[in-house]
């Protein structure tokens, strides 16, 4: 006999076949029996425990995963904020340094401009200056101003001397005090000062005109001095012995520096006449002097930059090659192909082409007006250095 296993029913076994047969009607089928839930279907508190844990975990780590998300947010906010301030401060940092840029451009080419028309100016009146022209009027305003101060020192002389030759007068006269003879004495140093002071500016005109005065003008020069110092003794003489003497001396003053006077006078008026301002100088037209070219304004050049500075005309125009002579043409050339090769610096000063292109020998003028006349050249300019007689016949 087979055994029949029971079957458990909660805590309760129960034959297989009881149960089929308590649980299914006899009109109803077995597999149509309703179903009745067993302790084995439901859930465990372990596996609830479980369930509701897992489900906490899966709240905390949303939550997590939410704020590391917008953690990410926020850096990826301030590092995006911070590359734009990065951005727009070395935006400002380079519009300052172009400003800067362009401030310092602009300076340099004032002080370009400044220098260039400055220095131009200074040569063009160191030359001048050293012209025969400019050493013939110096001489003469040594004359002029030997006159002018000469005279008002003469006449302030003259004036001191003016009592002590009234009172000569009167005491070698013997005139008595008010009378027209010792009103009259009051005249007689001034009328000899003029004969001096009329003798001394007859000769600076005569001199300054190729003329002069022989001794008898001389002559009467001195001897109205000599009176004039002689009534000026009489005149202070007074008493006996050393304080007579003194007296007179005193009393000399005025004539003795009337007569120093008119000999400094004399002395350079001479010295005007013997110069000689034309011998070792040279002429203005020589010098074939010219004021260069405008430099423009500051403008931007080719590659757009502010600091590129206007030359003005070619220095090679017709107005600047006019009348050029041959060595000052030759020397041009010479200087302009200097320059291509890179001997010589653009716009060269005249000492540097007698220096380095003429060898230190030679007229330094020349170079002068070379340095003049290739001022602003460059080999880029042309494609060959400008021929000044082409310049001109064009």
């Amino acid at each position: 006999m087979t055994a029949i296993a029971p079957t458990r029913r909660g805590r309760l076994l129960v034959p297989a076949a009881a149960l089929d047969t308590a649980s299914t009607p006899p009109d109803m089928p077995a597999s149509s029996s309703p179903s009745v839930p067993s302790d084995r279907d439901q859930p465990s508190p372990a596996e609830e425990l479980r369930a509701r844990l897992a489900a906490q975990r899966a709240v905390i780590d949303a939550r997590r995963e939410d704020e590391r998300a917008r953690r990410v947010q926020d850096a990826e906010h301030r590092m995006a904020l911070a590359d734009v301030d990065e951005r727009a401060t070395a935006a400002a940092r380079a519009r300052s340094e172009r400003a800067r840029d362009a401030k310092e451009a602009a300076a340099v080419s004032a002080l370009y401009r400044r220098a260039a028309r400055s220095g131009a100016r200074a040569r063009i009146r160191a030359d001048i200056a050293r012209s025969a022209e400019m050493r013939a009027l110096r001489v003469a305003m040594v004359q002029r101003v030997t006159l002018a101060a000469g005279v008002p020192i003469l006449a302030a002389f003259a004036a001191w001397s003016t009592a002590g030759v009234q009172a000569g007068v009167v005491r070698v006269l013997g005139l008595d005090a008010g009378s027209p003879g010792w009103w009259a004495a009051w005249a007689v140093e001034p009328a000899l000062i003029a004969v001096v002071a009329l003798i001394i500016i007859g000769r600076a005109v005569l001199r300054s005109a190729g003329g002069d005065t022989d001794w008898r003008a001389t002559a009467a020069e001195w001897a109205a001095l000599s009176l004039s110092l002689a009534l000026n003794m009489a005149g202070g003489w007074h008493g006996d012995g050393w304080a007579a003497a003194g007296a007179a001396v005193a009393h000399s003053i005025g004539p003795a520096g009337a007569a120093g006077t008119a000999f400094l006078i004399g002395l350079f008026i001479d010295y005007a006449t013997h110069a000689r301002p034309w011998d070792g100088a040279p002429r203005l037209a020589d010098l074939n002097l010219a004021a260069p070219p405008p430099i423009g304004v500051t403008t931007p050049g080719a590659d757009g930059r502010p600091d590129a500075i206007n030359r003005g005309k070619h220095p090679f125009a017709p107005a600047a090659a006019d009348g050029l002579p041959d060595d000052v043409r030759t020397l041009a050339d010479e200087v302009r192909a200097a320059i291509a090769r890179g001997d010589l610096a653009p716009d060269p000063s005249g000492y540097a082409i007698h220096k380095h292109v003429m060898g230190g020998r030679g007229d330094k003028a020349r170079a002068s007006r070379v340095a003049t006349l290739v001022s602003g050249w460059r080999p880029h300019l042309d494609a060959a250095p400008p021929d000044p007689a082409r310049a001109v016949a064009l």
